[in-house]
C-alpha cells in the first residue's frame, strides 16, 4: 500500500499560484495600481501600451487578458466598444468565487489525531477556490504511481482533499488503514468496501478497517 509522502517544511509553494488576500495576483495589482495612478494624476486611464511598459508586459493582448480578469473580479468596469473606456470601481469588493483559500499541506497523519493538527502541517498553501472548491481543505503528497492510470495522479502530486467521513462510489479518495494515508478510489462491493488503484498493476485493497479521510477535490502538479 502506498503512503503519502512526509514534506518538508520549506518546500514551498506550487509554481503559478499567488493570489493574496484580496483575490489579485501581484500583477493584477500593479495593473490596478498603474490606472488608479494615471486617473489621479491625468484625469483618465492609460493605454494598453502604458499599462504594459509599468507592468513589464510586452504584449498588450496581456494585458488586455489583465484587464478583463480584473473586470470580472469586480475591480473594473470596461466598454469593449470604446479605447481606454475603463474605469474604477470605487470600494470594489473581490468576488468570493475569485479568492484565495488557505489550506494546510500535511505531511504526516496518524490514526487518532486530527489531520491538522499543528504539529503534522508543514505548511500553508494559498489555492484559487474557484479551482480546489469550498470547504475544510488539506493538502497531501502523494508517493508512488499506484494512481497513473485513469485519474492520472502521478508520483509527487499535491491532491487536495476536502475532509468528509462518506464518500460515494467511484470517487476519488484519501483514506487511513493500518497507520498510513493513501488516495484510492473507492468501491463497495457488498458488504466489502475496497480501495482500487487506478493503475492496474497494483491489486485492490479491502478497505473494510480503512476510515475515509476525505475526497480529492483537485489534483496540483510541478512542471
Amino acid at each position: 500500500m502506498e503512503a503519502i509522502a512526509t514534506t518538508s517544511r520549506h518546500s514551498g509553494r506550487p509554481p503559478g499560484i499567488r493570489p493574496g488576500t484580496d483575490g489579485l495576483t501581484d500583477r493584477q495589482r500593479r495593473v490596478l495600481a498603474c490606472i488608479t495612478d494615471s486617473v489621479k494624476r491625468r484625469g483618465y486611464p492609460p493605454s494598453m501600451r502604458e499599462i504594459g511598459k509599468a507592468v513589464d508586459l510586452s504584449s498588450t493582448s496581456s494585458v488586455a487578458h489583465q484587464l478583463l480578469a480584473l473586470e470580472r473580479k469586480g475591480f473594473l468596469h470596461r466598454d469593449p466598444h470604446t479605447p481606454r473606456a475603463y474605469a474604477l470601481v470605487q470600494d470594489a469588493e473581490p468576488n468570493p468565487s475569485d479568492a484565495a483559500i488557505e489550506a494546510p499541506l500535511v505531511g504526516r497523519i496518524a490514526a487518532g489525531t486530527p489531520i491538522t493538527a499543528e504539529q503534522y502541517v508543514d505548511d500553508v498553501l494559498p489555492l484559487p477556490r474557484q479551482l480546489v472548491g469550498s470547504g475544510d481543505l488539506f493538502v497531501l503528497t502523494v508517493c508512488g504511481d499506484s494512481m497513473a492510470g485513469e485519474g492520472s495522479i502521478l508520483d509527487g502530486d499535491l491532491v487536495v482533499i476536502r475532509a468528509q467521513p462518506t464518500a460515494e462510489q467511484g470517487e476519488l479518495v484519501a483514506a487511513m488503514l493500518d497507520g498510513e494515508a493513501t488516495v484510492k478510489r473507492l468501491k463497495r462491493d457488498g458488504s466489502n468496501t475496497w480501495l482500487i488503484a487506478d493503475n492496474k498493476s497494483y491489486p485492490p485493497i479491502c478497505g473494510n478497517d480503512a476510515t475515509i479521510l476525505g475526497i480529492v477535490t483537485a489534483v496540483m502538479r510541478k512542471v
